[in-house]
């Protein structure tokens, strides 16, 4: 690690994923991809964007799917279907179609600026009732703290009235594997979803739903790797931000369709490098000419 640390400390940039698998409360993965009738499969990943913070713990204890079951994930969306008053085509006045299945879990506190560059971890698995997903609740626990360095800490606070917050899910942000089987993405940006205010660090999540697989993005090498590059990948209207694993490798997901800069800033001596004209188009991967740094 050596200097990685030095750029966690100011400006932190770490692709993580945490894999949730929807289902009911009494039922487990079907790994033989045996999903019973009236059931489908999701897989719900989460990633962040920047944050100047060395340290991120949130504590999260539940997860849940609103799904309208008299709809198929396939189905065009409504313009107000996420409107909890709106007596939308698919809906009786009950709205008794529409869900919250609640997941089965491991609740646990996770530093999310560990898990970053492809890493992931599996928190939940199973099964939910078929039909369109229109929402992802995540539930908080009062565990959160944020690490300004190595070795101080403050509680971070969930802002509001409710310790959860919803994602609204749009039918181009699920990817089907099959009729009945899905994933989706989440984007927490913690640079917009931490604040300090009246001596408080709080908490009030800013997160986008999108598809990974049809999302574009860009890979690559920056060597050595006590350089410690932080590299940045920006045109006129993005700034995308990533720190290297050990090996020096790096990856921007999420990323518009574009011409791009990317800039390589180097630590410990290393001088600075920028390459231009990285053209990325919608839904493909572009691969980045390694670079290597030097004094």
């Amino acid at each position: 690690m050596k200097t990685k640390t030095k750029w966690l400390a100011t400006l932190c940039s770490v692709s993580f994923f945490l894999l949730f698998l929807a289902c009911n409360k009494n039922n487990s993965m079907n790994a033989g991809g045996n999903i019973p009738p009236g059931k489908s499969q999701v897989s719900i990943y989460m990633m962040d964007d920047p944050i100047t913070m060395f340290k991120v713990l949130i504590d999260i204890r539940q997860v849940s799917v609103e799904i309208d079951t008299a709809t198929k994930q396939s189905e065009a969306d409504e313009d107000d279907q996420w409107d909890d008053n709106f007596w939308g085509r698919h809906r009786d006045r009950d709205h008794k179609s529409v869900i919250w299945d609640t997941l089965s879990i491991t609740p646990g506190v996770y530093d999310l600026l560990k898990l970053r560059n492809g890493t992931d971890t599996l928190l939940a698995s199973g099964i939910f009732p078929s039909g369109k997903i229109l929402k992802v609740r995540i539930t908080l626990g009062s565990d959160n703290t944020v690490y300004t360095d190595s070795s101080t800490s403050y509680p971070l606070v969930v802002s509001g009235s409710h310790p959860y917050f919803d994602i609204n899910v749009r039918k181009e942000n699920v990817s089907s594997i099959t009729n009945n089987q899905f994933k989706l993405w989440l984007e927490f940006n913690l640079a917009k979803s931490i604040f300090f205010r009246d001596g408080q660090f709080l908490l009030k999540p800013n997160v986008v739903v999108f598809n990974d697989v049809e999302s574009a993005k860009i890979k690559g090498i920056v060597l050595p790797e006590r350089a410690s590059a932080l590299v940045t990948a920006f045109n006129s209207t993005d700034t995308l931000y990533s720190i290297p694993g050990e090996d020096g490798k790096y990856l921007f997901r999420v990323v518009n369709t574009g011409t791009y800069s990317i800039n390589f800033k180097g630590a410990g001596g290393y001088m600075d490098t920028t390459i231009n004209n990285i053209v990325v188009d919608t839904g493909k991967l572009t691969n980045a000419p390694t670079i290597t740094l030097h004094k």
